[in-house]
């Protein structure tokens, strides 16, 4: 019931939308977007998303609330959804067959451009006296949604480094806020784009603690995870860090699709994402890091109709990233 209702709420939205473009023969009439849980970056990056694909090329788009990166790459790879927002690093392990994978590998799905990196941090209300990863012995502590990117990726971590919850809770993001303050959890930890609005939704009436992975624990977490990069929070993208950045481990997001996707059409949506990134800006701020040269840090290879676009813009495709 919650997905019809969400879907007629894009379907009002977009509505209003006069768009002059012609959706060509070949072309899909509508198309699915698989983001994450409501609340979460990808859910308002899909929303952004379908927006550009209605104005400028004439195709609705219907966002699908899914689990993540992980459902994505299953649903784009048995073509049940057009689009799948994924990370970087349940792409990797899909198309190879490790982690989450089990074993199968996951070769129809292709990367067509980059969306954004995404930063690990964790929060508590400050009132709980949390501070950082090492404080998180014997306490509750939300990761999303099973399937998504910190669902996968924080308990290994917290292994690495010998910290040991009591509890991990897999919900949506939106719960898991609410959970906090309610006082039925102590943590939620989120790998994403920034600033992450359920943090800043918080700061307005409650204080928080933003951390996330000191650098010598990052080395550590990369060493065996080599799709993640060291990197920094910014000072001033929350309250709790108006003074000073916050060192952690960042992962890049990508939009991917189904090999068999049209060449034209896939070219053409990739043209016109990077002339209308200001659509995307708009529905989240992540999306400023859409750039061109940025395609290169993509662990798979990328679509045909893709390396077209990237190669007459100059861009030089390592060979890695072109199915032969």
């Amino acid at each position: 019931m919650k997905k019809i209702f969400f879907l007629l709420i894009i379907t009002v939205f977009l509505m209003p939308v006069l768009s002059h473009a012609q959706v060509k023969p070949g072309w899909p009439k509508g198309v699915t977007i698989g983001t994450s849980g409501i609340g979460g970056v990808y859910f308002v990056w899909g929303g952004g998303f379908a927006k550009l694909l209605h104005e400028k090329m004439g195709i609705p788009g219907n966002v699908e609330v899914t689990g993540g990166p992980v459902h994505n790459i299953q649903l784009v790879d048995v073509k049940q959804l057009d689009f799948g927002l994924a990370t970087a690093g349940p792409i990797y392990e899909g198309w190879y067959g490790l982690g989450w994978a089990k074993g199968r590998k996951h070769q129809n799905q292709r990367v067509i451009f980059p969306m954004y990196a995404s930063y690990s941090h964790a929060y508590a209300l400050r009132k709980s006296r949390i501070k950082s990863i090492y404080d998180l012995n014997g306490r509750s502590v939300g990761v999303g949604a099973v399937g998504t990117t910190p669902a996968v990726y924080w308990p290994p971590l917290f292994e690495l480094v010998g910290v040991k919850p009591g509890r991990i809770v897999n919900a949506g993001w939106s719960d898991l806020n609410s959970q906090m303050k309610d006082g039925m959890l102590d943590v939620v930890a989120t790998i994403s784009g920034l600033p992450w609005g359920l943090i800043t939704e918080l700061e307005i009436i409650h204080e928080m603690n933003v951390f996330a992975v000191s650098k010598v624990d990052a080395e550590k977490f990369i060493a065996k995870y080599p799709f993640f990069s060291p990197g920094s929070i910014p000072k001033g993208t929350y309250k709790s860090n108006k003074d000073h950045d916050i060192e952690t481990t960042t992962i890049w997001n990508f939009m991917t699709v189904h090999r068999d996707a049209s060449d034209d059409f896939i070219y053409e949506v990739v043209k016109k994402t990077f002339e209308n990134v200001d659509i995307l800006i708009t529905a989240h701020s992540s999306a400023k890091e859409v750039k061109h040269e940025f395609i290169v840090h993509s662990p798979i290879p990328l679509h045909l109709g893709a390396v077209r676009y990237y190669k007459e813009k100059g861009i030089k495709i390592p060979e890695k990233l072109i199915f032969p």
